[in-house]
């Protein structure tokens, strides 16, 4: 009868240290589309087709272009992180959480600054392309860290390498993109 009282006992322990924990969560940014006015919750995919899409994330501004493919995974206002499986985005990480793009097997942290990601899922390669200030990449696997100032590829099969690369965004399919996201301006330099 003690052993059945006292596993019972734990087992409610349990049960309430769960509850308690999933209750205890901290608040969600909230996520909406800029133009629509509609809001995204944690887990959701969001795909976009043929045209472009403006999310705001708390204060922060994320720009997929066409055939991207993202997933909200922490939207926490104390941990911000999005997984980015296909497809072209830009950041405008402003607010005060550092602002974390998942790759296959990297993570990408933006805190105060603008940088666009490109994940040929085909290819298995990242770019990374630092705009305003500098990304904190991190290889998974090798814990390697590396502090991007300027564009970097990345190709996601182990073992994980990476190159320098050249970059113009006013040049080829993506000028649009980055006009539309205002990036791009006249007197904005290019990389």
């Amino acid at each position: 009868m003690l052993i059945r009282l006292l596993t019972a006992t734990v087992f409610l322990a349990i049960m309430a240290l769960l509850i308690l924990q999933r209750f205890s969560m901290p608040p969600e940014f909230p996520v909406i589309d800029a133009s629509t006015g509609e809001t995204f919750s944690r887990g959701e995919i969001i795909t976009t087709d043929d045209d472009y899409l403006a999310l705001t994330i708390g204060e922060n501004n994320i720009y997929l272009a066409e055939n991207t493919v993202l997933e909200l995974d922490r939207i926490y206002e104390d941990e911000l992180v999005v997984t980015l499986t296909k497809g072209r985005l830009l950041v405008s990480a402003q607010g005060d959480t550092p602002f974390v793009i998942e790759t296959n097997h990297t993570d990408h942290l933006v805190h105060k600054g603008t940088a666009s990601f490109i994940n040929y899922d085909w290819l298995e390669t990242i770019h990374v392309i630092p705009l305003d200030g500098s990304v904190q990449t991190t290889i998974r696997g090798t814990n390697e860290f590396l502090l991007t100032p300027t564009p970097i590829s990345i190709h996601e099969t182990a073992p994980v390498t990476y190159e320098p690369l050249e970059v113009s965004l006013d040049a080829g399919a993506s000028a649009p993109f980055y006009t539309w996201t205002g990036v791009l301006t006249e007197n904005a330099p290019t990389e």
